[in-house]
């Protein structure tokens, strides 16, 4: 079992403030390994259900926390308001902050290409149907590597299924994206799925 966030800053989409809200990433560092993160990976996305958003600079941050426990006093503590405070100025609005209950995703904080699901379930009841579905559907095809779970604090139930990959191109070899079309298809009827990719790098803490 694993706890992982997966933060989408808002960034103003300008090349300085990119760059100021970037700098302060080893800040945020900082103070995600003191609030007592594990793990850390940061990056842009590149892709959004097909669509090429590379240049929007689109931040993703994916955290590791030991519990959830750790997560929200690490939300609610000084650090985390100075880290918000430093990134205000570059900021458009607040960052979306997700937090999944997965199986073991240690193996996510590196370097790679991020193929990465968010299923919002047209009918919460649902939820443990659609985990069933992906759990028996990566048995089936005994794909490893892929980590998901479902959301522990939001106000509407989502599910995130991590894929990563070594490189774009592998994410595009014909047999991942046959997998990932049966994958939304197989799940379609019970959530709306958002398909995004990102090149993600390990976060020094």
């Amino acid at each position: 079992m694993a706890i992982i966030e997966v933060v989408f800053p808002q960034i103003k989409n300008d090349p300085e403030s990119v760059q100021g809200a970037l700098a302060q990433l080893p800040v945020g560092a900082k103070a995600f390994k003191e609030g007592g993160a594990l793990r850390g990976a940061q990056g842009f996305l590149s892709g959004e259900n097909g669509k090429d958003v590379t240049s929007d600079s689109r931040e993703i941050i994916l955290l590791e926390w030991p519990t959830e426990s750790a997560f929200n006093e690490f939300i609610n503590s000084p650090a985390f308001g100075n880290f918000k405070a430093a990134v205000k100025p570059f900021s458009s609005g607040p960052p979306q902050l997700n937090l999944f209950e997965t199986n073991a995703g240690s193996h996510l904080f590196d370097t790679y290409t991020l193929g990465l699901l968010l299923l919002t379930p047209k009918d919460e009841s649902n939820v443990p149907t659609i985990l069933e579905k992906i759990r028996s559907g990566l048995e089936k095809t005994a794909e490893s590597g892929v980590v998901f779970g479902s959301s522990l604090n939001l106000p509407q139930k989502k599910i995130a299924i991590f894929r990563p990959f070594a490189s774009k191109e592998e994410l595009q070899n014909p047999k991942n994206v046959s997998s990932m079309q049966e994958l939304r298809k197989d799940l379609g009827d019970l959530a709306d799925i958002t398909q995004l990719v990102a090149d993600v790098k390990s976060l020094p803490m």
